[in-house]
């Protein structure tokens, strides 16, 4: 049964619960959403505590209701790169949740390793049509697996990657390569696994495993192996291209970076199956940055403050926007945010802290009258991954799209 936590209507009392509707019952909130058709009758049967009621709602009729959250499953595994076993202390109490649950995965592309999955699960997941799902894979060898995992249950994955297929669910799989360990013909080995279940899986993303000063015995991916990586990808990216008329197998923006390779075409990345994780947004803005024209030119002195990666990129916006003469050369400057919290490791916009932003502006010498920040460093509150806000009118988080961030630029 599913509590209620606030009630607009009057048939319904706050701290009620929810058991069914239309005799299915309802245990949380995705059954809520998926159980609750606005387009039909429902009958609704509520717990009041003192009685069961139905009511009965009309087609377009609303819920007005809230439902509690569920308690999301935590992670069961002990991988020793885990990124937050790098986390310091004082960071937003939401960094430290070791979340590995499915419903986290549906509803907000999180990726899980499918080792607290059940029969019980995949037959929930099968009834509510819980697709597409992502799920952190990394190697299909399975004593490699459980290895990595440190958990007997890791060695089963291909198992259940089958069995969601076979219950029609599309997977995103992220493989994240580990120097020594998942690199060379391990990698080759786990994507032409994965390849033999698409279309089920609807894509492959090959990533460099992360490391912040706190983080000990992880190597990072060097250029020499970023180089060699992208080499394999691309083989294998030629193949499936051939085989499946769709590459199905991406590699992260930050092996190209690493490696000095141009970041690939927009069409190497089909419908950017990955965006989220960090596969194909540079593209994106270098593509943004290509098409853009003749502006109303703006006053004002900027300051666009990025990370080390992506400043190569930001520079080319600059630069654009002094061709188009959109702003003076001598107005516009885009410096990079060294990471302080996390050590230069940490190249990434979206893991710099308020205190090294608002740390770089005050190094600037000069007074500038708007401060754009990369779109990816707040959650929804507009906190910092330090749990820090600014409170400076001049300063912003930049929108995702080039189009609005020039709006906002106008004074």
């Amino acid at each position: 049964m599913l509590r209620i936590v606030t009630s607009q209507d009057l048939r319904i009392p706050k701290n009620a619960t929810l058991v069914a509707i239309d005799n299915q019952k309802i245990e949380d909130v995705l059954e809520f959403r998926f159980y609750n058709d606005v387009t039909r009758v429902r009958k609704v049967l509520i717990d009041t505590g003192r009685d069961k009621r139905y009511i009965i709602f009309k087609p377009h009729e609303q819920m007005m209701i809230d439902v509690e959250e569920p308690r999301y499953r935590t992670c069961e595994n002990n991988c020793h790169f885990c990124f937050i076993n790098g986390l310091p202390r004082g960071l937003r109490k939401e960094l430290y949740f070791r979340d590995d649950d499915y419903r986290l995965s549906f509803l907000f592309g999180n990726f899980l390793s499918l080792t607290n999955l059940s029969i019980v699960d995949i037959s929930r997941i099968a009834r509510l049509k819980l697709s597409p799902l992502y799920i952190s894979v990394h190697t299909t060898d399975p004593r490699m697996r459980i290895q990595l995992f440190k958990n007997e249950k890791a060695g089963l994955i291909m198992n259940y990657l089958s069995s969601l297929i076979d219950n029609n669910i599309r997977l995103h799989c992220q493989v994240v390569l580990i120097p020594g360990i998942t690199d060379g013909a391990h990698v080759v080995k786990t994507i032409t696994d994965l390849s033999k279940l698409y279309p089920g899986v609807a894509s492959i993303g090959v990533v460099p495993v992360g490391k912040t000063k706190y983080l000990k015995g992880v190597t990072l991916v060097s250029k020499k192996l970023a180089r060699e990586t992208i080499a394999i990808i691309d083989e294998l990216h030629r193949q499936f291209r051939g085989k499946y008329k769709i590459g199905l197998v991406y590699c992260a923006d930050e092996f190209y970076i690493k490696a000095g390779f141009s970041i690939p075409e927009a069409s190497y990345y089909d419908d950017f199956p990955q965006y989220e994780n960090g596969i194909g947004m540079v593209r994106q803005l270098i593509d943004e940055v290509t098409i853009l024209d003749t502006m109303k030119k703006t006053k004002g002195i900027f300051l666009i403050l990025t990370s080390r990666s992506a400043m190569p990129f930001l520079h080319m916006l600059k630069m654009k926007l002094i061709d188009l003469n959109y702003v003076d050369s001598s107005n516009i400057d885009v410096v990079s945010v060294e990471n302080s919290l996390f050590g230069k490791t940490v190249t990434v916009s979206g893991l710099i802290s308020a205190h090294d932003f608002a740390q770089t502006i005050v190094n600037q010498e000069r007074n500038y009258d708007r401060i754009v920040l990369p779109p990816n460093c707040v959650n929804e509150s507009n906190q910092f991954i330090d749990g820090k806000t600014f409170d400076d009118r001049r300063v912003f988080v930049s929108p995702r799209s080039l189009k609005e961030l020039l709006k906002c630029l106008q004074l």
